[in-house]
């Protein structure tokens, strides 16, 4: 029994869209993040595994020539398979998009917002000026220590280092 030739169009269509549904799946899951993406990235590496050999026995079997029908049901149905459980990762990647962050980005942005409520307060009780000082050596010459300072020039340095 002979396969018709539009089968094989419409599942090398199919193919074609579940890839695209993968990269996009994948996209998703990224953006979930770890730890909480982890045991969907693992779904999805085994997915990638899965499409990677409907790929290979699909190319195998147009390279035959006439496609047979066996062959193409059973390509066609671990397409399905594929299909079945991408609908599943991404229904659970949907439901982790949704669900409120994780304990330890609350934990960041809380550090984070106390650091600058922190330098913030450190400026208003402090202004622009460094609690330390300001160095003498980092960006001065020797005319500005000169008047800053009121130095008077005795004569000996000519405003160059020796060094």
């Amino acid at each position: 029994m002979k396969a018709h030739p539009y089968e094989s169009k419409t599942l090398e269509e199919k193919i074609a869209i579940a890839d695209a549904k993968l990269e996009k799946l994948e996209k998703n899951i990224q953006e979930i993040g770890l730890p909480a993406g982890q045991e969907l990235l693992r779904r999805l590496e085994l997915l990638k595994i899965e499409e990677r050999a409907l790929k290979r026995n699909f190319e195998e079997s147009r390279l035959r020539g006439d496609p047979d029908s066996v062959r193409l049901e059973k390509i066609e149905a671990l397409l399905h398979h594929i299909q079945d459980e991408e609908a599943s990762v991404g229904e659970d990647a949907d439901f982790l998009q949704q669900a409120a962050p994780s304990s330890m980005i609350v934990a960041v942005e809380a550090c984070a917002r106390m650091v600058d409520l922190y330098q913030k307060g450190l400026r208003r009780v402090l202004g622009d000026h460094h609690p330390l000082g300001s160095s003498v050596f980092v960006n001065h010459s020797h005319d500005n220590l000169k008047s800053e300072y009121d130095l008077e020039d005795d004569g000996k340095s000519d405003g160059k280092s020796n060094g």
